[in-house]
């Protein structure tokens, strides 16, 4: 059996983190449905975390707040041992990073 850990996010850059080895960027991903007769929207913000040196410094050249971004991901689940508790992360891990549209273009 294979398995697929594959995500897809479209929207809007919120800001760009730099952190020691990694760069983090906040995207907006606005969804909406029926509900009642009537049309709802909520935005979804989710952190993507750029491990690829080269990329995360063509994302910081050329991507800012506003831009349309389209990012394929996979999912990664991690711990760790806080104050002798467990502590479990999910990352977002891009694997592809395309800057679809430039802020108001």
């Amino acid at each position: 059996m294979r398995h697929v850990n594959r995500h897809t996010i479209l929207g809007h850059v919120g800001n760009l983190v730099e952190l020691k080895n990694v760069l983090k960027v906040n995207i907006a991903a606005n969804r909406e449905w029926q509900a009642d007769g009537e049309k709802k929207t909520a935005t979804d913000w989710v952190q993507v975390t750029i491990l690829d040196k080269k990329q995360a410094e063509w994302i910081t050249q050329n991507v800012g707040s506003g831009d349309l971004v389209f990012v394929e991901s996979r999912i990664s689940n991690s711990s760790y041992e806080r104050d002798g508790e467990q502590v479990y992360t999910t990352d977002v891990i891009a694997q592809l990073f395309n800057l679809a549209a430039k802020k108001g273009a």
